[in-house]
């Protein structure tokens, strides 16, 4: 098919375009956290971390020349001492341990202390002021209740920045999924068998690639299904038609030899007569073999009907009466029916059933028994099931005919098979009763007899 050249990108443009996009929101986000903490420090909500050397800078000539030193003289930000010139204290808000180091820092000007401290010398006294070289609060009740503000504003950046790449991820995440959903789409039709869609291409150069090679196999997948389902039914429309043509001129052979049968012949004569009438017998049998293989794959597509159940049992009665009689075999039958109209398809429920019986015929002894049990019962879903057992007195299913049997054109055990079974019947009512929801069941009776139960 011919495809429109786009412009396309690649999957290392997108990510490399994620990447910058991340790195951008980050970045922006940073600056204007950034840029608040600032603003709020020049509106003064937020003083600067060297805020409390600027206001005793201010305020330390005021204070050096006081005659009394005062709260109103002392920075909001700074704890003070006051001191005498032998040690003693007179006066301050500081605690115990930070006095004795702001003692020291008046003597030793070298304190180790997670303090900052300033020492002012007026006459007779000393005043230390004790302060942190970090950004603070101006509300008292904030610095109460959240932590420094370099800290707070170190914990917002990294939290959004988390936040940001958690939704730049999640949105390439989704639009990469959405790049992709062409390809799952024709996977999807393609398992589905839906050969006729329009491919949709997602302008990414990779997955186009991808979505290149899957409409190329598609096309190529398509041609030669179509070429195998023409040869398929090409086939099955001439075997069909052959079997049909076959039926003719067999029916001739068939009736001239039984008129030939009867006529007086010679013992020779009466020999060839009974061999023409038994290779017409084997005909029958390959054509009704070379019927059920065509039935067998096109068969099954007509709709199920409501029939009298009286009705229904009583041609297949009739059947293994005639089927039976012809192997020289004995039948029992058995009933428990209530229903009195059952939901099936009539010809192929008849024929998966006669089929069971055909083989079972076929592999019990000459004055064998054929039983049929038919039975209906209510499944474990409550929906009612018609089922029929049918069990011989053969030699039995073998071990690895219990498992393939139902197969197609399984042979299997040739006590089992016979000459002319070519693993067709069991095959054929097995797809008729998954057609009727149903299965069938393989198993050798208790007078070691192959047994299969089948159910509709």
């Amino acid at each position: 098919m011919d495809r429109v050249k786009r412009k396309q990108k690649t999957l290392g443009r997108l990510f490399l375009r994620y990447v910058v996009i991340m790195v951008v929101s980050l970045v922006v986000y940073s600056v204007v956290i950034f840029g608040i903490f600032i603003f709020l420090i020049d509106i003064g909500q937020i003083y600067p971390a060297n805020y409390p050397e600027i206001m005793i800078g201010k305020n330390y000539q005021e204070i050096k020349d006081a005659k009394v030193v005062t709260q109103d003289m002392i920075p909001d930000v700074c704890r003070y001492a006051i001191f005498d010139a032998d040690g003693t204290v007179l006066g301050g808000n500081m605690d115990e341990e930070s006095m004795g180091h702001a003692w020291n820092a008046v003597i030793h000007e070298n304190v180790m202390d997670p303090y900052y401290y300033k020492v002012i010398v007026r006459s007779h006294e000393y005043v230390v002021f004790q302060y942190v070289l970090s950004a603070q609060y101006k509300s008292e009740f904030l610095k109460e209740h959240l932590i420094e503000p370099q800290t707070m504003m170190t914990l917002v950046i990294a939290v959004g920045c988390l936040l940001l790449i958690i939704i730049c991820s999640l949105r390439f995440g989704r639009k990469m999924k959405k790049m992709m959903l062409p390809v799952m789409d024709a996977v999807d039709k393609i398992r589905r068998q839906d050969l006729d869609y329009e491919t949709t291409f997602a302008g990414v150069k990779e997955i186009d690639e991808c979505l290149t090679s899957i409409d190329d196999l598609r096309s190529e997948l398509k041609t030669s299904l179509e070429t195998q389902w023409k040869a398929e039914a090409e086939k099955n429309r001439q075997m069909s038609a052959l079997a049909h043509d076959i039926k003719t001129p067999l029916t001739v052979v068939r009736g001239n030899a039984g008129l030939l049968q009867e006529t007086e012949l010679s013992g020779e004569q009466k020999g060839y007569a009974d061999y023409i009438a038994g290779s017409a017998m084997q005909i029958q049998n390959y054509v009704e073999t070379l019927i059920e293989v065509t039935k067998s794959e096109v068969g099954y597509d007509v709709p199920a009907k409501s029939v009298d159940t009286k009705s229904l049992l009583g041609d297949i009665k009739k059947q293994v009466a005639g089927l039976t009689e012809v192997y020289n075999l004995k039948y029992e039958w058995e009933e428990s029916v209530s229903a009195e109209n059952v939901n099936v398809v009539y010809d192929q429920l008849v024929r998966a059933v006669m089929n069971i019986v055909k083989n079972a015929a076929e592999h019990t002894p000459e004055g064998g028994t054929v039983k049929v049990a038919v039975s209906d019962r209510a499944d474990k879903d409550g929906k009612g099931r018609l089922t029929f057992v049918v069990e011989d007195t053969g030699s039995g299913f073998s071990e690895e005919a219990l498992l393939h049997g139902t197969e197609q054109f399984f042979m299997g055990d040739s006590s089992r098979t016979g000459g002319t079974h070519y693993g067709i019947g069991l095959f054929s009512a097995k797809k008729a009763a998954e057609k009727h929801g149903g299965t069938i069941a393989l198993a050798n009776g208790e007078n070691g007899g192959g047994k299969v139960s089948i159910g509709f």
